[in-house]
């Protein structure tokens, strides 16, 4: 016969039994409830749509223009945001060197186009700012109107740029604006920037004529990765083939958007002797969109 105490152990040890597995699914099924709240909040914030390919991607690239004297303009191409921006950069502009400063240019020409994006990185990201990886994309100018094709066409009011005097001087006093092609940018450039006298607003008339062919033929954007691939004998990139791949997701995605902006922003400089430095304004400029 059991004892009192043995009767107890005995009784609570099958209580146990019974109830440990109850409170184990209990637990079970409070945590699956919770997991599904989570996903529901989640869908409904998302309006219960999947995030389309691309849409949630940022890139940043240092584009180059390879001739005897290379023009560069850094571009952001922002998913989240769904801009497109670009930033002419001067050639002399200093950039940090192991041995003290360089030009972008220098750089290009003596080491190439991938160690002037690092380096110009590497000005930016000073102290404890980090920017996001700088891809790089060199071609020549022929190159880049084959990119771009022969049928694409766009305006530039010139006005945006020059003032009347300087506009008159080149010939764009009665009707400021400009219509032309890719193959007609070059010379439009030129003839634009002969009318300044600062490499930073020399630089701008590049990223003006850039971003008035992009905004006003969108359809580029989805078609410069398949451009790129065609061309990769006469192009300089660090863009692999799963970069470009999700390049070209995010651009497919912009191209799509009813509220893409494409737009062009200034990266304010000082003159350094006879190289051209960023102001704080300046590298605050650039480190957004390196960022």
């Amino acid at each position: 016969m059991r004892s009192r105490p043995g009767v107890f152990w005995y009784s609570l040890g099958l209580t146990l039994l019974l109830l440990l597995p109850l409170i184990g699914l209990t637990a079970f099924l409070v945590h699956q409830r919770q997991e599904q709240n989570v996903l529901r909040q989640a869908a409904a914030e998302r309006g219960g749509l999947p995030v389309e390919q691309g849409a949630q991607d940022s890139w940043r690239m240092l584009l180059v223009v390879q001739q005897e004297e290379p023009a560069f303009v850094v571009a952001r191409v922002d998913g989240p945001a769904q801009t497109v921006t670009l930033c002419a950069l001067p050639g002399n502009l200093q950039v940090a060197a192991p041995a003290g400063t360089t030009t972008l240019a220098d750089c290009a020409l003596s080491a190439g186009a991938g160690r002037a994006a690092q380096l110009l990185s590497q000005t930016i990201a000073t102290g404890e700012t980090a920017v996001g990886e700088l891809y790089y994309l060199a071609a020549t100018p022929a190159c880049w109107q084959d990119c771009v094709g022969s049928t694409a066409t766009a305006r530039l009011d010139t006005a945006a740029l020059l003032s009347k005097e300087q506009r008159t001087e080149i010939g764009y006093g009665e009707d400021s604006v400009a219509e032309f092609s890719a193959a007609d940018a070059p010379e439009l450039i030129a003839t634009l920037q002969g009318a300044l006298d600062t490499a930073g607003r020399q630089a701008d008339v590049r990223a003006a004529v850039w971003e008035a062919f992009v905004r006003q033929n969108p359809d580029l954007l989805a078609a410069m990765p398949e451009a790129w691939r065609q061309y990769s004998a006469r192009t300089l990139t660090d863009l692999m083939a799963t970069e470009l791949g999700g390049l070209e997701k995010t651009l497919d995605y912009l191209t799509a958007q009813p509220g893409l902006t494409v737009q062009y922003t200034t990266a304010e400089t000082r003159r350094a002797g006879r190289e051209t430095a960023l102001t704080e304004a300046g590298m605050k400029t650039v480190r957004e969109l390196l960022q």
